[in-house]
């Protein structure tokens, strides 16, 4: 994986802001996730969140609503950070494929959308961290195709197009 070192305009930024209650949003696709490969990951949705939420609750984030969460007595970094690591929940590089929106907020209203940035192909995701499903690989992000013997990723469901290699990107 990819260290996740905050840039320092965005450090500055977040260090600047006051300690208080943090809010987290995310949306992840339900295409990208349920579709059949190689337009998804042929895996539940469900699972994907549950990933998250277990993630969430240890970093002692409380959910707001289904995908809202908050922690409070925290700072802007702390949350920062936490939602960079959301790129570690299994399989890897499932998350960054998916994703649609990650936003942090100070509840106060300041707003911080790093959705462009935790996708494929942002600051974040500058390379595939494992097998992707590869019509969800951006054209310019190098990859190839994995060999015939590879296993699926956690998560995915078999299916002809999931166990065909060239359905995937590494």
């Amino acid at each position: 994986m990819a260290d996740a070192i905050i840039p320092p305009d965005i450090y500055l930024t977040l260090v600047g802001m006051p300690s208080g209650t943090y809010g987290l949003s995310y949306d992840v696709s339900t295409p990208a996730t349920e579709n059949d490969l190689p337009r998804g990951w042929n895996s539940r949705r469900a699972e994907t969140y549950r990933q998250i939420a277990l993630y969430l609750e240890r970093g002692h984030f409380t959910r707001l609503q289904k995908s809202d969460w908050i922690r409070e007595n925290t700072d802007a970094i702390t949350t920062y950070y936490t939602m960079l690591m959301l790129r570690t929940i299994p399989p890897p590089g499932k998350l960054q494929s998916t994703v649609r929106g990650l936003k942090m907020h100070k509840i106060e209203s300041h707003y911080y959308d790093i959705s462009q940035d935790i996708r494929l192909g942002g600051r974040y995701a500058t390379t595939l961290e494992g097998p992707t499903p590869s019509a969800l690989v951006p054209a310019n992000m190098p990859s190839v195709e994995p060999p015939d013997d590879f296993l699926l990723p956690r998560y995915t469901r078999r299916s002809d197009a999931a166990s065909n290699a060239a359905n995937w990107k590494v």
